[in-house]
């Protein structure tokens, strides 16, 4: 009776252990490896999105800087005077300084699906164009108004990109946890798995001496 419970008890042990250090090791492989896949994932979108928020910030920085620089030739152009002539070439050549962040600004928007590039580029050009052949208030006025609705748009974007990034933030740490979770559960299977097979050994050893 005793040898046969020493027989089935290292049988037991045997396969107990095989299997514990089987699921432990499939474990790691198969569950750890697919939260680093996911994880991996997340972190590409993190970096998309910083980049994203880091572009729409500095087009917009760029456009703040050229558009202060037209009011204050724009405000002096019409001073009593003022060399007209030298004004105008200067504030045309700040229009198209201008138009680069602006046109930045409507690509960028256009990836994001926002509008479509063409349509936009091309009616903002044209009043840019109608402003430069014509320097008056009026035109001044509907180019700096056609140029803060695009930059608006670009910057009413960063919340939702800062709030997006929160959330991949979130899940990549929750991620990392699940992934320390996982591989102490891995190590725990397959450590145990190890004690069931030396217990095996020490039975078989108990046996062969009795």
């Amino acid at each position: 009776m005793s040898a046969y419970l020493l027989r089935n008890t290292k049988a037991l042990s045997l396969v107990a252990g095989f299997l514990f250090a089987f699921v432990g090791s499939l474990w790691s492989f198969v569950i750890v490896d697919r939260l680093g896949e996911q994880a991996r994932q997340l972190s590409d979108i993190k970096v998309e999105l910083q980049r994203q928020i880091a572009s729409l910030n500095g087009i917009a920085s760029d456009y703040f800087i050229a558009n202060q620089q037209g009011d204050l030739i724009f405000i002096l152009r019409l001073q009593s005077g003022a060399r007209h002539d030298v004004a105008d070439l200067v504030y045309r050549g700040n229009m198209l300084d201008r138009a680069t962040p602006v046109r930045n600004m409507i690509g960028a928007l256009a990836l994001a699906k926002q509008l479509d590039y063409r349509t936009t580029y091309d009616a903002y050009a044209k009043l840019n164009d109608e402003a430069r052949a014509n320097l008056s208030p009026r035109s001044f006025g509907r180019l700096k108004q056609a140029e803060k609705a695009i930059i608006t748009k670009g910057q009413d974007r960063v919340p939702l990109l800062l709030n997006d990034l929160f959330q991949v933030e979130t899940a990549i740490n929750a991620n990392e946890a699940k992934q320390k979770q996982n591989r102490v559960l891995g190590i725990i299977a397959s450590n145990f798995g190890a004690f069931l097979l030396l217990c095996a050994n020490l039975i078989a050893t108990r046996a062969e001496a009795d």
